[in-house]
C-alpha cells in the first residue's frame, strides 16, 4: 500500500496493530516467541533517533522524526512475535504485485499523457510520471518483480513474463541510477542461478549491450550517471560534503548534531539559493544517504552502534534464502544514496522487510 496515500498505509497499520492486540489478549499470540536480540537489532535506527532527539535543543523539530519512524518500533515487534508461514509470505507478495501493477498502470497512463511534451526519461520531470517519488517506486516495483520470479504467484508463463516486462519498463521510466544498478545486479544473479555458464555469459553480454544502447540514445540519463562522480555537478556529493563540514564546524564528532537542531530550518536540496562551496556546513540539507545522516545526527557513536547491529543482522541473514539476500542488498544499496527513514515510503520498506527477511519462512535453500 506504500504506492498509495499515507492515510491508507497508516489505517492498515492501525488495523494490523488492533488485530495483534486482540490476538495477544485472547492468548493466540505469546510474546515468548519473539527473538528479542533480533528485535533490538531491527529497532536500532529508532533508538538512535531517540538519542539524537534528546540531544537537540529544537525538540519540536525533532519530534516529527520520532513520529515518522514510529513503525520501526511497532512493525518488527509484531512480525517477530508471529509464526509467519510461507503461504502468508506469498500472499503478501501477491498483494505487492497487484499494487505494483496498479501503480505501473497509473505511471504508464501519465507517460502517455505527457508523451507529446517530451519529458519521458528526463530526470528533472520524472515526478510527473511515477505515482510516488521515482526511486521508491522503482525499488518497490523491483521487489515485486523478483517475487514474481521467486514464487509461483503467476502460474501462466506467458502472463508471468508479460508482468516481468511491464515491471521492467516501469523501472526504466524511473531514471533512478540506484534502481538501474540494483536491477542489473539482480538480473545477473538470477541468470547466474538459473542458466549454464555459457547461457549466463551470452545473457550478460545481451544485457550489457541493451543497457549501453539505452544510455547512448538517452543523453539525460547518461549525463546523470556521468555527473555522479563529478563533484562540481553532483548535488549528492556536495550534500555529503556538507554533512561532514557541518559536523566539523560544530566539533560534533562523537554524538553528532541533534536531529531537531539540524532540520529546524529545513532547506530544499535541489532548489536552494546560494548552494555553493561557501555554503558547506549549512544546517537543513538532507544528506541523501542514511548512513551519512546517522553520522550527522549521532556521530561516531551512532556509526559504531549501526556497525554492530549490521554485523549481527548479517550473521542471521546468512541462514536465510538467497531471495532474502538479494532483497536486503537492494534495500541496503538504496539506503546508501537516500535517507530512506526521512520518508514514509522508506520507513515502510524498512519496518516491514528488514525484520520479515529474518523470519523462519525465509529459511530455505531456494534461489531467485
Amino acid at each position: 500500500m506504500a504506492f498509495f496515500s499515507f492515510a491508507l498505509s497508516n489505517i492498515l497499520l492501525g488495523i494490523a496493530g488492533a488485530f495483534f492486540v486482540i490476538g495477544y489478549l485472547n492468548g493466540e499470540i505469546t510474546l515468548k516467541a519473539i527473538n528479542w536480540k533480533l528485535y533490538m537489532v531491527c529497532v536500532v535506527p529508532y533508538l538512535l533517533t531517540v538519542i539524537s532527539f534528546f540531544n537537540s535543543e529544537a525538540i519540536i523539530s525533532g519530534l516529527r522524526y520520532l513520529n515518522l519512524r514510529l513503525p520501526i518500533i511497532v512493525v518488527p515487534f509484531m512480525l517477530l512475535s508471529l509464526k509467519i508461514e510461507k503461504p502468508q509470505i506469498i500472499n503478501g507478495f501477491k498483494l505487492l504485485v497487484v499494487a505494483s501493477l496498479i501503480a505501473c498502470g497509473v505511471t504508464f497512463y501519465n507517460g502517455v499523457k505527457y508523451f507529446d511534451q517530451d519529458i519521458l526519461f528526463k530526470t528533472d520531470f520524472v515526478h510527473f510520471i511515477t505515482i510516488i517519488q521515482h526511486p521508491y517506486f522503482g525499488v518497490l516495483v523491483l521487489i515485486a518483480l523478483l517475487s514474481v520470479l521467486e514464487y509461483q504467484i503467476i502460474s501462466n508463463k506467458l502472463f508471468k513474463w508479460l508482468v516481468v516486462l511491464l515491471f521492467t519498463l516501469a523501472i526504466v521510466l524511473t531514471t533512478s541510477r540506484i534502481v538501474y544498478i540494483s536491477y542489473f545486479l539482480a538480473a545477473c544473479f538470477y541468470l547466474y542461478s538459473h542458466f549454464s555458464r555459457k547461457q549466463f555469459v551470452l545473457s550478460f553480454i545481451a544485457i550489457a549491450i541493451l543497457s549501453s544502447t539505452f544510455l547512448l540514445f538517452n543523453k539525460s540519463v547518461l549525463n546523470k550517471f556521468q555527473r555522479s562522480l563529478d563533484y562540481d555537478k553532483s548535488p549528492r556529493l556536495k550534500l555529503w560534503s556538507n554533512t561532514f563540514e557541518a559536523v566539523d564546524k560544530t566539533q560534533s564528532y562523537y554524538f553528532g548534531i541533534g536531529i531537531g537542531d539540524f532540520y529546524k530550518d529545513k532547506k530544499d536540496v535541489y532548489f536552494a539559493e546560494n548552494y555553493s562551496e561557501a555554503a558547506l556546513g549549512t544546517y537543513g540539507f538532507n544528506p541523501h544517504s542514511q548512513p551519512i545522516e546517522f553520522y550527522l545526527t549521532n556521530g561516531i557513536f551512532g556509526i559504531v552502534i549501526l556497525l554492530i547491529a549490521f554485523m549481527i543482522y548479517l550473521k542471521n541473514l546468512k541462514l536465510q534464502s538467497k531471495f532474502a539476500h538479494v532483497i536486503f542488498i537492494i534495500i541496503f544499496l538504496f539506503s546508501t544514496v537516500e535517507c530512506i527513514l526521512d520518508r514514509q515510503y522508506g520507513v515502510q520498506i524498512y519496518a516491514v522487510l528488514i525484520p520479515l527477511l529474518l523470519t523462519e519462512s525465509f529459511k530455505t535453500n531456494e534461489t531467485i
